[in-house]
């Protein structure tokens, strides 16, 4: 097995058991700390080293275990995760009277659009002033929330394996992937500030930068399109 092998191996079982840690604690303010603990040191580490990519895929393997891993923690201990988990029975409450009703952001462009602005200013800005420190932090709130909901729909359809494939919204899923790029590539400038002996990537950015935008591009577009039909597939799985 490869070096870099060895580090992705690590990272996944890393990133479970510090989650399940940072649960057990139950501290909502620690608890995505807990989360991101095993995946910023090393994305911080390979982006000084002049590894963008690997960084980017270290990152993208974290958002993957992470995910599933807050879902299982909260079809575990759904009342420990209402506490622990910051906006996540909020967020439910929202994401279900959607489905119940069709009322709510998730269907409308007009209303979607600007609350998708306002996440991307701030993720940027966040990440540009602390090297993704406290954008990483913000996104993991995001995607633990996110979890939440779609534990949920899973426990809510009788733990039905087509709510367990259509829990996670396909657009939401580009949204993610597309904010961990962006919190690599945003935590460059910075850290080459700070580390000017280091060989953190200083071309190329562009290319990646234009990924993100494509990603949240199609994000809107699928959301758009796909949301009332898959608020109607998921809401026959609920009743």
């Amino acid at each position: 097995m490869s070096r870099r092998q060895v580090h992705a191996a690590w990272l996944v079982p890393a990133t479970a058991a510090a989650a399940g840690a940072g649960f057990a604690i139950g501290n909502r303010f620690l608890f995505p700390l807990f989360c991101m603990a095993p995946a910023y040191p090393m994305m911080i580490r390979r982006l000084l080293a002049g590894q963008r990519g690997r960084a980017v895929g270290a990152m993208l393997l974290w958002a993957a275990t992470l995910a599933p891993t807050s879902v299982m923690l909260s079809l575990w201990a759904p009342a420990q995760a209402a506490r622990t988990i910051l906006h996540g029975e909020a967020y439910r409450s929202e994401m279900f009277h959607w489905l119940h009703t069709g009322e709510g952001s998730e269907s409308r462009p007009a209303e979607f659009l600007p609350q998708h602005a306002i996440h991307l200013c701030v993720f940027a800005v966040l990440s540009l002033a602390t090297a993704s420190l406290a954008s990483i932090y913000f996104g993991t709130v995001l995607l633990n929330y996110m979890a939440y909901y779609v534990a949920g729909v899973i426990h809510a359809a009788g733990g039905s394996l087509q709510a367990v494939a259509m829990g996670w919204h396909p657009w939401s899923l580009i949204r993610v992937a597309a904010f961990v790029v962006l919190g690599v590539v945003l935590a460059e400038p910075l850290l080459r500030h700070i580390s000017p002996g280091a060989q953190v990537p200083a071309r190329g950015r562009s290319r990646w930068l234009l990924l993100v935008l494509a990603g949240l591009v199609a994000d809107a577009v699928i959301k758009a399109a796909l949301a009332p039909a898959w608020r109607q597939w998921l809401l026959s799985l609920l009743e």
